[in-house]
């Protein structure tokens, strides 16, 4: 069994290695490895640091996707029950895209409309005269 000490060295070392690859374009944050830190939140097991985690991860992501943080009672919840709550944030979060995308599309569709018929009235419309230039030609100045 694996110690949340060894676990979290890790888990940073597999972090740093991936920004490592391209450190031009990537960057990550890694986790304290002081234990007493850790000992604050009440975890002092990597099963506990993984639900930690899960339950930070939902508070956060129902920010971003519901606009608010709604009041979960993360003690009476399994580690089932964290996990459909995030496949429904994620549900809801897709749902969210797709309906942005659509509203993209539609205001496209309608910009591109409006230039149309913009371009459609400037073309029946009369050239425009040059007084001076045409009574000049008439002998008028």
């Amino acid at each position: 069994m694996t110690s949340l000490a060894s676990y979290l060295a890790d888990r940073n070392a597999a972090t740093l290695a991936w920004v490592a690859e391209d450190p031009a374009n990537r960057w990550a944050g890694t986790f304290t490895e002081d234990l007493a830190h850790w000992a604050e939140y009440g975890v002092f097991t990597v099963a506990q640091f993984k639900r930690w985690e899960m339950e930070t991860s939902i508070r956060e992501f129902a920010k971003d996707v519901l606009g608010f943080r709604p009041h979960y009672d993360f003690a009476s919840m399994t580690d089932e029950d964290l996990e459909k709550e995030f496949d429904y944030l994620a549900k809801a979060n897709e749902r969210e895209i797709a309906a942005q995308e659509e509203w993209d599309r539609q205001e496209e569709e309608y910009r591109l409309e409006q230039e149309a018929e913009r371009a459609a009235w400037l073309a029946e419309q009369p050239e425009q005269i040059d007084y001076v230039a045409c009574r000049y030609q008439e002998g008028w100045l």
